[in-house]
């Protein structure tokens, strides 16, 4: 198998006594090393902002799709390479794109398209083309889809010139450990493993019959890959939020995505530490703007928008701006990121957890996870 050819590594560095399965480790892919947990920030390849001209970045995303989908594009990427072509020289992971075919029964490009883009691209690390779920399908539909990723899984895993991040899927826990099972029967110690159909289970269930408790449905997952996977990297896709991002790595999940930065900037919403969107001014239409709370944080803020500005000032400029409300977005996701990252080397990962996840939507399951993390504690004492 040509899969990894030595060109990957991760090896734990720390483990949290708190959280029995939370960690931080050491990722090397090539001669690039990078600590975890990773927050990769979702990028457009042809579109502003490229937020590594403002601050550091260490990790982007972006999609084969995107890519595949203009010629132009595509061409130059083939040409020069993607790391070139963004003027990055950080890690970059390749996704399929699977997620933009969630909604077809059918993909207009192939297995052996993807990884042509990858051969000539040449990403740190690329996705198989998987078909994630739709928890709205009914159960056969989102069978079959799991039976082409796993087609299509064989066939680039033994194939890939690149390092390449197989990916596993289900909605319920039987399912989901058959598919990790199938993983294993192609690589049965895969260096990261992915797990895919998240998103949606927190953004369309709510209030279904199916999926009462979606999020803690989302828990239990994670744990179960841990478990199946112990040695490996956990990727959980598309759900690195400033809130979702606490609760995934307090879960011992080490690597997320989100293109949330953009979107939300796009929507017109900043975002703050430990506070959910806001409007830079209040739109009168029931959303939230900033509080004199809120106003103190932003008052503080040292990203590159804010920085050397007054807090009218940066009100201004970020209600007014899109640019530089996503920018100032992406500075506080990875400020997140790196404050989560102090906090659990320096034995107050618990605190801060609590802290952030104390109030608002996923407060209930952070709960629910300190439900399970005392029972795991109670059955290691009983064995």
């Amino acid at each position: 198998m040509s899969l990894w050819n030595g060109k990957v590594s991760f090896e734990d560095q720390y483990v949290d006594d708190i959280f029995p399965l939370v960690r931080s480790a050491k990722l090397k892919i090539n001669k690039k090393e990078i600590d975890t947990p990773l927050l990769w920030l979702g990028h457009l390849p042809s579109l502003e902002p490229h937020l590594w001209n403002h601050f550091d970045v260490e990790t982007v995303m972006v999609s084969a799709y995107e890519i595949i989908r203009n010629r132009r594009v595509y061409n130059e990427v083939c040409e020069k390479g993607i790391h070139k072509y963004l003027g990055f020289d950080g890690l970059i992971i390749m996704d399929s794109g699977g997620f933009s075919f969630q909604k077809k029964d059918e993909l207009d490009v192939d297995p052996e398209d993807i990884l042509e883009l990858y051969e000539m691209s040449k990403p740190d690390l690329g996705v198989v083309l998987d078909h994630p779920l739709n928890p709205l399908e009914d159960e056969m539909k989102n069978k079959e889809r799991w039976l082409k990723t796993l087609q299509n899984s064989d066939l680039m895993l033994k194939n890939g010139k690149i390092p390449l991040i197989p990916v596993v899927h289900g909605y319920s826990l039987e399912d989901l450990k058959k598919s990790c099972d199938d993983i294993k029967n192609i690589h049965e110690n895969p260096p990261i493993i992915g797990l895919g159909s998240i998103v949606p289970l927190i953004f369309k269930c709510r209030g279904s019959k199916k999926f009462k408790n979606s999020v803690n449905f989302i828990i239990d997952s994670v744990r179960m890959v841990r478990k199946e996977f112990p040695d490996s990297l956990l990727h959980v896709f598309g759900i690195g939020s400033t809130k979702s991002m606490h609760l995934m790595y307090s879960l011992g999940v080490d690597s997320l995505d989100s293109m949330g930065w953009r979107l939300k900037a796009a929507y017109g919403c900043i975002q703050l530490p430990g506070v959910g969107d806001r409007y830079p001014v209040n739109k009168n239409n029931g959303r939230p703007s900033l509080t004199e709370s809120d106003k103190e944080l932003l008052s503080v803020c040292e990203c590159p928008i804010c920085e050397d500005k007054s807090l009218e000032e940066r009100i201004r400029l970020l209600d007014s701006d899109f640019k530089s409300r996503a920018i100032h977005n992406a500075w506080v996701f990875i400020c997140e990121r790196d404050l989560y990252h102090q906090k659990l080397l320096d034995g107050s990962c618990f605190d801060f957890c609590n802290e952030r996840l104390k109030t608002g939507f996923f407060s209930k399951h952070f709960s629910y996870a300190l439900q399970e993390v005392v029972h795991q504690r109670l059955d290691s004492v009983n064995i």
